[in-house]
């Protein structure tokens, strides 16, 4: 976004070189009177890719002219934009002093809750008798942006933003469960992260029966099906620590990076009947990083990267001592605790 704020200007005839766009758009200064234009032209950029305004710029011809003060605050169009508008939409407002002149810019990141739409009419009152109010912003109006215009978005565009979301929503739900199936499904809870948005604000960890039978940092209250039954108040006697982000396995093409066979596997570590068992050892079986595993008609094939190897050699190199007898050692760990597995079920 911020390449947007690169202007190519001629010193000499002090001309802007770049012209407005889908993403750009100049004014000669700032008017209060014009904030919902400008809002308008937010919006816009916001529910494409993003954009921004420049103040202090002529146009036809582009004529570095600067702006006579520097305003508005950013709070002001904030709250224009909150009051006309939903969702929220992120703008930057500063200034670029460009051969002495100064050029105010407002620089909209593309929203991620596309569309964002006008909930409120704006009119303009007539100031002459029997003239029509004229209608400024239209209630449900959704404005994107078209080459250097913005205007009411058309069919197509309005298609791809909504199938945009139903897609955003079936990744979120593929990432989620794929981040719960990492961490266990009889471990993992949910935090409510919208609750972390403001200091000094409780959240709501949500977890299955289950999984509250197991968790011994609470020392106070009782788990509920519902919010009526329940109590709001828990004590954390243990330290809580939650993760920003966590990096979770994407899907990947198995033939491109699982080159090596189990046969493969076996002759380069020289582990033949034990391989499974070294594998649990080591958190590398059934983890898609290493291990990938599909039906190949009505046999199960196996298939490894070349990491794999490297790992089983680092913690149980050729020339260990005692390394078979060690192997077989982790083998019968292994089918002990696959025996107690069945026995559970």
């Amino acid at each position: 976004m911020n390449q947007l704020l690169n202007l190519k200007v001629d010193k000499e005839k002090l001309l802007v070189k770049n012209r407005e766009h889908e993403h750009r758009e100049f004014k000669r200064q700032f008017d209060n009177a014009s904030i919902w234009k400008y809002a308008k032209t937010i919006v816009s950029f916001a529910n494409k890719d993003g954009g921004v305004i420049f103040f202090g710029i002529a146009d036809n011809p582009r004529n570095l002219v600067g702006i006579d003060r520097v305003e508005p605050e950013s709070l002001v169009i904030a709250n224009f934009l909150k009051e006309y508008f939903e969702p929220e939409v992120s703008i930057e407002l500063g200034v670029l002093e460009i051969l002495t002149k100064k050029i105010l810019y407002i620089l909209v990141e593309p929203s991620l809750n596309k569309p964002i739409i006008c909930k409120k009419r704006k009119i303009q009152k007539a100031d002459k008798a029997g003239l029509s109010d004229k209608e400024l912003l239209r209630e449900g109006a959704i404005y994107y942006r078209y080459a250097s215009a913005s205007e009411e978005i058309k069919y197509p565009e309005l298609k791809s933003i909504l199938d945009g979301r139903v897609q955003g929503v079936f990744k979120s739900l593929v990432d989620n469960i794929t981040l719960i199936n990492k961490v266990g499904l009889d471990q993992a809870a949910i935090v409510n992260a919208y609750d972390f948005s403001g200091d000094g604000k409780a959240s709501s960890v949500y977890v299955t029966t289950e999984t509250a039978k197991r968790i011994n940092w609470i020392r106070k209250g009782k788990f509920a099906e519902n919010d009526i039954d329940g109590e709001k108040a828990y004590f954390v006697t243990k330290e809580v620590v939650l993760s920003k982000g966590v990096e979770i396995e994407k899907p990947v093409d198995p033939s491109k990076t699982h080159v090596m066979t189990k046969k493969d596997l076996c002759n380069e570590v020289e582990i033949k009947n034990y391989i499974f068992a070294v594998l649990w050892k080591l958190n590398l079986l059934n983890n898609l990083v290493y291990h990938y595993s599909g039906k190949h008609g009505k046999n199960t094939l196996h298939k490894f990267t070349l990491e794999t190897k490297e790992i089983i050699l680092k913690n149980y190199p050729l020339d260990m001592d005692k390394r078979s007898e060690t192997i077989k050692q982790i083998d019968t760990e292994y089918k002990a605790k696959a025996l107690a597995k069945k026995e559970v079920k």
